[in-house]
């Protein structure tokens, strides 16, 4: 299309002498293709013009503006077309002016205001609006003089649609009033200023296209790099993940065989405890206990044989006899305490039914209650409970000066409770003294190897509570 206006204005330029008139009207008729009768009928206007027939001039002139505004190439950039623009404006303000009915002292009233805030756009509309009423009105001088106003208000703020729309309008005005040779010079100047508005538009359509081009490769650019950068951050995101998996399942494997050794190292000392009570509880058994027998025997013996002089020998005879048997069965309660023979065979309530009996005391009552635990279930459970039970009913009677104990070990849901509580005088639990010289380190130690927790509550003067729960199959 541009190549064509190019053509267009090179023909108005040229001198037209000598050319066929006859083949130009021939070439110029409806049978022949649009293009070629462009071209015959630019030239015959440009032969008219310079025959000085204006009136004949300007209407080939008209003739072939309509034909390049009607070819399909036209059409099809109706977008940037500055004559449909251009059509479009002029209609638009007509269809402005029928709708609002202004009248001229309406337009003339608002041209006056729009002159004192210096509006030229607005003026540049309104001097067109009154060009077009004084035209239809037939008063040619006052149509002249405001199309002119239109054009220079136009031409300084550069709106060249309102200028081509204010030179074509001059030149149907000046045709009506009979100067075709002016109606010819504005038209011209109306094309001229189309083509120059077409072809920069073209130009500045290129350039943009061209700036989008080199946008869309830069954005094209910017997006591989972010997409490189993303994919290196995704990858440095998953090895740091995979590097902080592995450290985790370092740390827990590390744990684990933390814990598994040092569940190792509580069996074994637990192991090695209880084979030393029982050693003890043995040799107290074995060989304590049938000394002392031998001894009651012996002294049995001698106690039948010899006279006694007075019944104050007989009394020291018979006390002597009585602290045999009292250290009999001293020894006897202590092997039982270090090693219960019927702990894996009676159940654990039975042997602390047994140990509260050799223990309890016209001093301190002792009550017991149980459920659950009346048959045996696990011997380490079992064991490490008589020990906690045997620690802490051994601090009361040492430190607490209490009068009552209360013992409650009760088996249900797959888990054991046991609380030993009295009504001592109690201690500071703030002091680590207390809790070492009670050995409550070694029983947390042994209840945290079933995988249990030991609560200890304790006030002065108020007693002791020691909680104890152990889940079943803690191990």
């Amino acid at each position: 299309m541009r190549y064509l206006f190019a053509v267009f204005l090179f023909v108005l330029m040229i001198p037209c002498y000598g050319q066929n008139t006859d083949s130009l009207k021939k070439a110029a008729a409806g049978n022949n293709p649009a293009q070629k009768r462009l071209a015959a009928l630019t030239q015959l206007g440009a032969l008219y013009e310079n025959k000085g027939q204006y009136r004949e001039a300007l209407n080939y002139f008209r003739q072939a503006f309509d034909i390049r505004d009607s070819l399909d190439i036209v059409k099809k950039s109706k977008e940037s077309s500055i004559e449909a623009y251009s059509r479009g404006f002029v209609s638009d303000v007509m269809a402005g002016m029928q709708g609002k009915s202004e009248s001229e002292q309406d337009i003339l009233k608002t041209i006056d205001n729009k002159k004192s805030l210096n509006d030229t756009l607005a003026l540049s509309i309104n001097y067109f609006n009154l060009g077009i009423l004084y035209k239809g009105k037939k008063e040619y001088a006052k149509s002249l003089a405001a199309l002119q106003n239109s054009f220079q208000y136009a031409d300084q703020i550069k709106y060249a649609e309102l200028e081509s729309s204010a030179l074509n309008e001059l030149a149907d005005l000046y045709e009506r009033m009979g100067d075709y040779h002016q109606s010819v010079a504005y038209f011209k100047k109306h094309m001229a200023l189309n083509s120059a508005v077409y072809n920069s538009r073209n130009s500045k359509n290129i350039d943009e296209l061209q700036t989008k081009y080199e946008i869309t490769q830069r954005e094209d650019r910017i997006l591989q790099q972010q997409f490189e950068i993303s994919r290196r951050n995704y990858w440095m995101a998953g090895i740091s993940i995979i590097l902080v998996l592995i450290l985790l399942l370092g740390y827990i494997y590390y744990k684990q065989t933390k814990l598994k050794q040092s569940n190792i190292a509580m069996q074994a000392i637990i192991d090695t405890e209880e084979k030393e009570r029982k050693r003890i509880a043995q040799d107290l058994h074995d060989s304590v206990s049938q000394t002392i027998t031998a001894a009651k025997i012996n002294l049995t013996v001698i106690g039948a044989e010899l006279p006694f002089v007075n019944d104050e020998q007989r009394k020291r005879y018979q006390k002597a006899i009585n602290l045999v048997n009292d250290g009999f069965k001293e020894v006897r309660t202590i092997s039982h305490n270090m090693m219960p023979w019927a702990l894996h065979e009676t159940g654990l309530a039975m042997v602390i039914k047994q140990f509260v009996e050799n223990i309890e005391t016209d001093a301190i009552s002792i009550n017991f209650f149980s459920r659950g635990i009346d048959e045996h279930f696990d011997d380490t459970i079992e064991t490490i409970l008589y020990r906690v039970l045997q620690e802490c009913v051994n601090n009361v009677m040492k430190h607490a000066q209490a009068t009552r104990i209360d013992i409650s070990i009760i088996k249900e849901d797959g888990n054991i409770s046991m609380t030993i509580e009295d009504n001592g005088k109690g201690f500071n639990t703030a002091d680590p003294d207390k809790y070492c010289g009670m050995g409550l380190n070694n029983m947390q130690n042994r209840i945290g190897y079933l995988k249990g927790k030991i609560e200890l509550d304790s006030h002065e003067g108020r007693g002791t509570l020691v909680s104890v729960y152990v889940p079943l199959g803690g191990k």
